[in-house]
């Protein structure tokens, strides 16, 4: 499992040299300016044809280097090689992907990674059956790929009659890769901060440690498809609001806090109180994945609400604050987990994972400020009622404990933090209606 992971996560590194910050800069230009999409569309694919080959060679000749130092199992350079198949294929599916978000179409891409997952079990379970291990997964997941490239190709035609030919224009290419360049380093930034722990977990500590760290890690990332799925949403809608309303752009921003706060706090409370019945049910032969599932619910807020700032500084042309951000993230998780990883092996690499988010966050909000002038009371009496909340929840939710099951305790958790948050008039019925609306519209 952990070459499995480690294998996914080195090659997960260089998507972002694939990508080089197009994807954004496709679905914020093509939301502004639908009549140049197709145009776009068509160079960027073009380009990314050559970035592709070039970001090949750049990964195999980085592992082959890598791999002097440390010589990895053979197994493991197999999975590593086999997923770069998925890069490419991941790669091209996002641009395409892109042209979607930039119509407002999310619906169709919610859909896609329905099925795309409902491929990946099926074809896994039956890889794992048929004994192939980690290599069938890898393979699983390279079928599913494929699969949902071909749906999304086949959306984006049917619908939009863009028509896919060569199109290699200098001077779209330059103004491209101009727009691309902040996005690109915040995709590298963003991306090694996800990525790097792995990779020094595996060359300083070792496979087990890499399996734990990555479980919980995995568990808190299946989470953030809420606010991604939020995020997704509001960025066409933040990138028109900057150009036409100042006071519509606030009021996006504090809504999607707003329901980011309502939706985190309780879940990142009772993952907390509930980690050593999750990681005893699903992952029962890896009980040391607890305490890094608690280490990183710590954090959870702070990965959900970056991302309406981070997606405010993108749409309003302040990419490059966000950038800068990033980097400084990056930086202190790096020097946290190079210190912290020889003590506290995936417990230390835990902690520089949410140091890192409240960093960013920390960094960006005043950034923010300076476009619009949001409500910080109103916002933080929210967080307050919110937190007060979820702690009760919590705690009864750890009184019950012993006498419900796990999804009896979800559900009665569920119910008890609506009540008391809308006791405190945390939230009124009427925002209950409109977060349902948004949450079945968005994912």
């Amino acid at each position: 499992m952990g070459r499995y992971i480690f294998a996914l996560g080195f090659t997960g590194i260089f998507v972002i040299f694939m990508n080089f910050g197009l994807i954004p800069v496709l679905t914020r230009e093509g939301a502004k300016r639908p009549d140049q999409l197709p145009a776009l569309l068509n160079t960027i694919i073009s380009l990314k044809v050559f970035l592709t080959a070039l970001s090949l060679i750049t990964m195999f000749s980085v592992f082959y280097i890598l791999n002097l130092f440390k010589e990895l199992p053979t197994a493991t350079i197999q999975l590593v090689y086999m997923a770069s198949i998925i890069i490419v294929i991941d790669t091209f599916r996002s641009i395409v992907l892109a042209v979607l978000r930039a119509h407002q179409a999310m619906q169709y891409e919610a859909i896609g990674q329905f099925l795309y997952q409902l491929v990946v079990v099926g074809c896994g379970a039956v890889m794992l059956w048929l004994g192939y291990g980690a290599m069938g997964l890898i393979i699983a997941i390279s079928i599913a790929s494929c699969f949902y490239l071909l749906y999304s190709v086949i959306i984006v035609l049917r619908r939009y009659n863009i028509a896919w030919q060569w199109q290699w224009d200098t001077t779209i290419i330059k103004r491209l890769i101009r727009l691309a360049i902040p996005f690109a380093l915040a995709d590298i930034f963003f991306k090694l901060n996800g990525s790097v722990d792995t990779v020094m977990l595996e060359y300083l500590a070792g496979d087990r440690f890499v399996t734990w760290y990555n479980i919980a890690l995995k568990l808190t990332v299946t989470l953030t498809v809420i606010p991604g799925a939020f995020a997704t949403a509001f960025f066409p809608a933040m990138s028109r609001a900057v150009q036409h309303s100042t006071v519509e752009l606030q009021a996006i921003f504090e809504r999607a806090m707003e329901y980011l706060l309502i939706i985190s706090l309780p879940i990142a409370c009772g993952t907390a109180v509930l980690a050593p019945t999750i990681i005893a049910v699903g992952f029962p032969a890896f009980p040391a994945a607890t305490i890094a599932l608690q280490i990183f619910m710590a954090g959870l807020v702070f990965i959900f609400i970056n991302y309406p700032i981070g997606n405010l500084l993108n749409a309003a042309n302040r990419q490059g604050t966000n950038t800068l951000n990033m980097g400084i993230a990056l930086l202190v998780n790096i020097v946290l987990n190079s210190i912290l990883i020889s003590q506290y092996t995936y417990v230390g690499a835990a902690i520089a994972a949410v140091v890192s988010s409240v960093v960013l966050v920390v960094l960006g909000l005043p950034h923010v400020y300076q476009i619009v002038q949001f409500n910080i009371q109103a916002l933080l009496w929210r967080f307050v009622k919110t937190l007060v909340a979820s702690v009760v929840m919590a705690g009864s939710v750890l009184w019950l404990q012993p006498y419900l099951s796990l999804l009896g305790l979800v559900g009665i958790g569920i119910v008890i933090y609506g009540l008391v948050l809308y006791l405190l008039r945390g939230i009124s019925w009427s925002e209950c209606q409109q977060l349902y609306r948004s949450l079945l519209s968005r994912t």
